[in-house]
């Protein structure tokens, strides 16, 4: 599991959440504009892990695990309306979904395994009903997992990250550009830590998210 030394600092971290969101706008443009270019969908694939990474890494710094988890599914429900308009979808977005696996990590963490079980079917079986889906499933659900449980052992990292992946490509039948979310892994574990300093509100990373999907809706319908 994470422990303090194997944490990057505060700069590696804010460098890392920029090229994360400046990847997810690529991909949601590629999608809501230029739905023909794999590029774009390719650069957008190494955003989550970035922030699945992150969303472990918060776990274990937070000093309230209940305002951390609330904070998220807030920011969630904010996000849900323009989520809905943007992709025309009832689907939840990937902040229930990451709100879920920190529930899950805390789960873990006190070995509450009928809660384990539980989070396991919210997700899953809704999915496979038809019925209301969360973003990513199962695969958005344990990437932030596997990040907390292994954090001290980079070779483990890569390997399940990328059984994940993988698995997610066949059972899910996602393109296989999904895979160069392994690099958004590597981005984690190998971007350098001392090379750049930038510091910003962490409410800023909060906000991007519902934010840039409203000025994306306005000007798909007016543009």
């Amino acid at each position: 599991m994470f422990s303090p030394q194997k944490i990057p600092g505060k700069q590696h971290n804010e460098i890392l959440k920029l090229i994360a969101i400046i990847s997810m706008l690529i991909d949601h443009i590629g999608l809501i504009f230029f739905p023909e270019s794999t590029f774009m969908r390719i650069l957008g694939r190494i955003a989550f892990p970035i922030f699945a990474f992150h969303i472990a890494k918060g776990y274990v710094h937070t000093s309230s695990k209940m305002n951390y988890i609330s904070r998220l599914l807030i920011f969630a429900a904010i996000s849900q309306i323009p989520y809905m308009f943007l992709l025309k979808t009832y689907n939840l977005n990937i902040l229930f979904t990451l709100t879920l696996s920190v529930i899950l990590i805390s789960c873990i963490q006190y070995k509450k395994w009928y809660w384990i079980i539980l989070i396991g079917f919210i997700v899953i079986i809704p999915k496979y009903l038809q019925l209301l889906s969360f973003e990513y499933t199962w695969y958005g659900l344990i990437m932030p997992v596997i990040f907390y449980l292994y954090a001290d052992s980079k070779n483990k990292l890569v390997i399940y990250q990328s059984i994940l992946t993988i698995l997610f490509i066949i059972l899910e039948s996602e393109k296989i550009i999904q895979f160069f979310a392994i690099f958004g892994v590597l981005l984690c574990l190998y971007f350098p830590t001392n090379k750049f300093k930038i510091y910003l509100n962490k409410f800023f990373f909060y906000w991007f998210y519902p934010v840039h999907l409203t000025i994306l809706f306005i000007i798909f319908l007016y543009f």
